[in-house]
């Protein structure tokens, strides 16, 4: 048996390491989906809003986005994450108060994309940030 680390180890930690880094950040999304709807009081919206859409999301947003960046992924796969995170973002407004909404108001509401865009720009702000924190380790 050999002794030290080999390159199967090394790959099976990077993968956990990522894999762990997105399952935090949906596991996150879906404690707010749960906490809005089985545990928050229906006067606790603004303060809702403000925890999880105003900090939470943008703070996780920015954060797995910077994490992204600073790594070697394919060009395609990093510039896709945006608009995962975006679609995340618009759909947690969208499941929570706007679908409160159409059940209290028995209307249909469309998803907003404000939340959307205000998710991709976050995004790609954190991916070209790590892009450029990574291009200067490298250099250094």
């Amino acid at each position: 048996m050999k002794a030290g680390v080999t390159h199967r180890d090394i790959k099976r930690c990077y993968l956990r390491i990522k894999h762990s880094l997105i399952l935090k950040y949906l596991g996150i999304w879906v404690f707010a989906l749960v906490f809005f709807w089985w545990i928050m009081d229906p006067g606790d919206a603004l303060g809702y809003s403000i925890l999880f859409l105003w900090i939470i999301f943008p703070i996780t947003t920015f954060v797995v986005s910077l994490s992204v960046g600073k790594k070697e992924y394919s060009p395609w796969k990093k510039w896709l994450l945006p608009l995962i995170l975006g679609f995340m973002y618009m759909l947690s407004d969208y499941l929570t108060f706007k679908t409160a909404n159409m059940l209290a108001f028995d209307k249909f509401n469309a998803p907003g994309m404000e939340y959307f865009v205000a998710g991709v720009i976050i995004s790609v702000i954190g991916l070209i940030l790590g892009a450029i924190f990574s291009r200067l380790k490298r250099t250094c």
